[in-house]
């Protein structure tokens, strides 16, 4: 993530995540752990869930400036900061 973040200013987005389990101490803490400086916002009304329909973690959000949903990506894999940059520069 943190090289994500890196990237902002470069392609034009914005990063944060999102603690839609109630575990906001604890993700908290983790990313305090391995020094992350990605924005995290707790969801405590359960809104990503009911309204983006998220099942699994990670999902990965891709919003355009206009907010129209470019990309949903489900789950981790070793290329996933080239997958998301990729398609970010495409945007």
């Amino acid at each position: 993530m943190e090289e994500l973040k890196k990237l902002e200013a470069e392609l034009g987005f914005k990063l944060f995540l999102i603690d839609a389990k109630g575990m906001f101490g604890k993700t908290k803490e983790i990313l305090g752990e391995k020094g992350s400086t990605v924005p995290l916002l707790m969801d405590s009304g359960g809104y990503s869930r009911k309204t983006l329909k998220t099942m699994y973690t990670p999902t990965t959000f891709i919003i355009d400036g206009e907010g129209k949903l470019r990309a949903r990506l489900v789950g981790g894999s070793s290329d996933f900061n080239e997958i998301v940059a990729g398609l970010l520069k495409k945007i």
